[in-house]
C-alpha cells in the first residue's frame, strides 16, 4: 500500500510538472437579465468574458495610449470576433448575482494571432525612428552562464524577436560576430567599448543582457525548479545614456539532474520566458525615451489606385519630401494599384492632409477614402 501511494504521489508531481501551461488570463463578463431570459444573459456574459480576455491579451502587446488611439478599429476588427482569438478557456464562475448573470473564465489567448491582426491593422508595428539596434551578451555576474550556453542562445533569439516586432532594425548575430570576433571576446568587452563599436556600425541603440542561474536544488527530490535571472540594459548610442534597465526572474519545473542535458533545456525555457518579460518591459522605457526626444514614428499602409506610372512617381516624390518622413518601401505594384509601407512622425490626420496638398503641388489631385487603422487609400480625383 505504501508503495502504491508513493507511485500515485510521484505520478501526480510529474503530471503537474509537465502538464501544458495555460496562459492564465483571468477574465470576466456579466450581462443584465431582461424579462427573466437567463439564456440570453448567459450568452452575452460569456461573449463579454471572452472580449475581456482578448482585451487583456492586447494589453500585453501594446500600451494603453496606443489602445485608446486605435479604439475604434480594435473594437470593429478584433473585439467583434473575440472568440476567434481565445484558444481555450475554463469557466470558473457561472452564476446569477442579483439582476445580472456573471461568468469568470481562465483563458488561453492566441497572442500570436492577435499580433498578426494588429500588424495587419498597422497598430502594433511602431517604428522607432527607423533605428538600428545591436543586441549583445555581456555578463558581469560571477554566476552568469557562458555565452555558448543554449539558455543564452534562447534568450538572445527571444530578445531579437521582440525588438524586431517593435520596429527596430536588429543586427543579425552573424553580423555582430563578424564585427566583434568570438563570443568569448564579445563577453569580455566593457560597455564603453561596445558603445564605440555600435557607433562605428551606425547603430542607434545598444542592448546588452546577461543570464545567471543557481546550481542547487529547489523543490522535492523528484521535481525541481531551474531558476534564472536575466538582466537587460539598453543604451542610446549617441549619448551613452542608459534608457532601460530590466530584471526578470523565471523558473522551469523539471525532474532532470542539475547539469544534465534536460536541465540545460529547462534553463533555456526559463530564459526564454524571462527574455520575453524583460524585453516587453524594456520596450516601454525605450519608447518613452525616444518619445521624449521626439524621435519615434508611426507605420502606415498607403494604397494608390487608378494613377498612371508618372503620376505615381510624382506622389512618391511628394511623400519623400514631407515633414516627419522616415522611410518608404513598396509592398505591391501592379497596373491598377501601388501599395506602400510608409513611416512618419506625423499623425494620421496630419499625414492625410499633407499628402493631398503635396501631391496637388506636383500636379496630381488625390481623393482620400475612409479606412480604419493606420491605413490610407487614395484614388485619382477628376
Amino acid at each position: 500500500m505504501k508503495l502504491a501511494r508513493m507511485i500515485i504521489l510521484l505520478t501526480g508531481l510529474l503530471t503537474l510538472a509537465y502538464s501544458p501551461a495555460f496562459a492564465g488570463i483571468k477574465a470576466s463578463g456579466s450581462a443584465e437579465i431582461f424579462n427573466n431570459n437567463i439564456t440570453a444573459a448567459k450568452d452575452q456574459a460569456r461573449r463579454n468574458a471572452l472580449r475581456d480576455a482578448v482585451e487583456k491579451g492586447i494589453g500585453t502587446l501594446i500600451d494603453a495610449k496606443t489602445k485608446v488611439e486605435n479604439w475604434q478599429v480594435i473594437r470593429d476588427e478584433i473585439y467583434t470576433s473575440a472568440r476567434g482569438y481565445v484558444s481555450k478557456f475554463d469557466v470558473t464562475k457561472d452564476k446569477r448575482e442579483g439582476s445580472r448573470w456573471v461568468i469568470e473564465i481562465d483563458a488561453e489567448v492566441a497572442t500570436a494571432n492577435l499580433k498578426d491582426k494588429l500588424k495587419d491593422l498597422r497598430i502594433l508595428h511602431k517604428k522607432m525612428g527607423n533605428k538600428r539596434l545591436m543586441v549583445i551578451y555581456r555578463p558581469e555576474d560571477p554566476k552568469a552562464l557562458d555565452p555558448d550556453h543554449n539558455a543564452v542562445i534562447a534568450g538572445l533569439a527571444e530578445i531579437q524577436t521582440q525588438l524586431n516586432d517593435a520596429g527596430f532594425r536588429v543586427f543579425d548575430q552573424k553580423s555582430v560576430d563578424r564585427i566583434a570576433g568570438t563570443k568569448r571576446a564579445q563577453a569580455n568587452r566593457n560597455v564603453e567599448a561596445w558603445i564605440q563599436i555600435a557607433a562605428e556600425q551606425q547603430a542607434d541603440t545598444l542592448a546588452e543582457f546577461e543570464v545567471s542561474t543557481n546550481l542547487g536544488n529547489h523543490g522535492s527530490s523528484m521535481v525541481q525548479a531551474a531558476r534564472i535571472a536575466l538582466k537587460l540594459r539598453v543604451y542610446d548610442v549617441s549619448t551613452g545614456r542608459l534608457i532601460a534597465n530590466q530584471v526578470a526572474n523565471q523558473k522551469s519545473l523539471t525532474n532532470a539532474r542539475p547539469g544534465s542535458f534536460n536541465w540545460r533545456n529547462a534553463l533555456a525555457s526559463a530564459t526564454q520566458k524571462a527574455a520575453n518579460q524583460a524585453t516587453s518591459e524594456g520596450i516601454v522605457n525605450i519608447v518613452k525615451h525616444y518619445e521624449s526626444v521626439g524621435d519615434t514614428g508611426n507605420a502606415y499602409l498607403i494604397r494608390l489606385t487608378g494613377f498612371s506610372e508618372d503620376e505615381e512617381d510624382l506622389v512618391l516624390q511628394a511623400l519623400e519630401s514631407l515633414d516627419g518622413y522616415q522611410s518608404l518601401s513598396e509592398l505591391k505594384n501592379d497596373t491598377e494599384m501601388i501599395e506602400l509601407e510608409y513611416f512618419s512622425q506625423l499623425k494620421k490626420s496630419q499625414l492625410r492632409r499633407k499628402i493631398r496638398f503635396a501631391a496637388k503641388q506636383e500636379g496630381v489631385r488625390l481623393k482620400s477614402q475612409s479606412i480604419s487603422g493606420n491605413r490610407l487609400e487614395f484614388v485619382k480625383a477628376y
